[in-house]
């Protein structure tokens, strides 16, 4: 009965009050450079390049969500790191940027908007995202959200899973039980539990099962809601985010942040909270073309309708010649020329080369990783 007063509710409520009035967007826009190196760099991560198209994926992850909420109530938490780049990107917009001194994962990230979304909105429904992926329908991914937001008024948590379409390592899962509602035409089903990443045999064991979706990072709560679950799963977080919230207001704040965030655990939420709750997690279908663009190949496959007869993709200044399903970008004067070789994958910058595998290209961190250690930063 309560579902269906809350439906009747939601479509008496006109359509600028529903959008500005009842939900806050969190952007999680703190992620490092490492898996597109060397395009990507520390100092310029995935989320500002535009790999997909003329913006930076981070400016189109604000569109895709600006027709569900007035600026004011999207909220995007950057790593200090990017402020100008940030601001270059946003400088027009009335959006509320939070900048965290570290990276320090998910959690602290989700952790430290909510105690800033209570501040000013109170106990409403937040949903977060990353800043870097595609969608592809972007309409049904906001009806879908907007069931999301529904679904968190009444208690709930929520995620969004992605039917599979392979049999995919580089993901974690979510395990689907039975369907127990729906919502603006979206089938709800609870989720029985979180899988982290798995080896490739899992992986097809999964996609078999057929009750397995991956895991978008996409989660949807109750501000007061995933905070108490912060204090019961990640105490020391939560004793710090309190800490901070007292000083919101005042000149401490930056010095307190900064303290605090050099002792913070890096976690992610949905290790820390969503693999640990007690509370029921509840999953909406997500069929609107999802990618979390995580490698090279993966922007290969997203760009397929972009490759030539031999499979190919070519960007920049390039020559290839009895070579097939690879993947070439040149971002620098110099022509870059390929003979005899599959699947491979060349990324050229002013300062640096990248050639490997297109297969492997999931494993390109290892690369920055192992610059870092020798001490070459100049190139991380």
């Amino acid at each position: 009965m309560q579902g269906l007063i809350d439906n009747l509710w939601i479509r008496k409520m006109g359509k600028r009050e529903m959008k500005a009035n009842h939900s806050v967007f969190v952007i999680m826009g703190g992620g490092s450079g490492t898996r597109f190196w060397p395009l990507s760099r520390e100092l310029k991560p995935k989320q500002f390049l535009n790999i997909l198209g003329q913006r930076p994926l981070i400016e189109e992850t604000f569109l895709r969500i600006s027709p569900l909420a007035d600026e004011e109530r999207v909220f995007l938490v950057i790593n200090r790191a990017h402020r100008e780049l940030t601001r270059k990107i946003f400088k027009d917009r009335g959006i509320q940027i939070f900048e965290e001194p570290f990276g320090r994962n998910t959690a602290p990230c989700v952790g430290l908007a909510a105690i800033h979304i209570k501040r000013r909105w109170g106990d409403i429904p937040m949903a977060v995202l990353p800043a870097d992926h595609f969608i592809g329908d972007g309409e049904l991914f906001r009806t879908t959200l907007r069931a999301g937001i529904e679904l968190s008024r009444r208690g709930k948590m929520v995620t969004i899973g992605i039917p599979p379409i392979k049999p995919e390592t580089g993901y974690g899962y979510i395990k689907r039980g039975r369907r127990c509602d729906s919502i603006r035409g979206q089938g709800v089903f609870e989720v029985d539990r979180f899988v982290e990443k798995p080896d490739e045999k899992r992986a097809l064991l999964y996609i078999k099962e057929g009750n397995y979706l991956w895991n978008s990072g996409i989660f949807i709560f109750q501000v007061d809601l995933i905070l108490n679950e912060i204090g019961k799963y990640l105490p020391k977080l939560y004793q710090g985010l309190m800490e901070i919230e007292g000083v919101l207001d005042r000149d401490q704040y930056p010095a307190t942040l900064e303290r605090i965030y050099s002792h913070l655990q890096s976690i992610s939420i949905d290790y820390g909270i969503m693999e640990r709750t007690r509370e029921p997690v509840y999953t909406l279908l997500g069929n609107f073309g999802w990618s979390d663009v995580g490698s090279w190949q993966a922007l290969f496959e997203l760009k397929g309708d972009q490759r030539n007869a031999n499979g190919n993709m070519l960007e920049g200044l390039t020559t290839i010649i009895d070579s097939r399903d690879s993947f070439i970008v040149n971002r620098s004067e110099k022509l870059v020329a390929v003979l005899g070789a599959n699947q491979l994958l060349v990324v050229n910058t002013p300062d640096a080369v990248l050639v490997g595998d297109l297969n492997r290209s999931q494993e390109v961190r290892a690369i920055a990783e192992a610059i870092k250690r020798k001490g070459f930063m100049d190139w991380v």
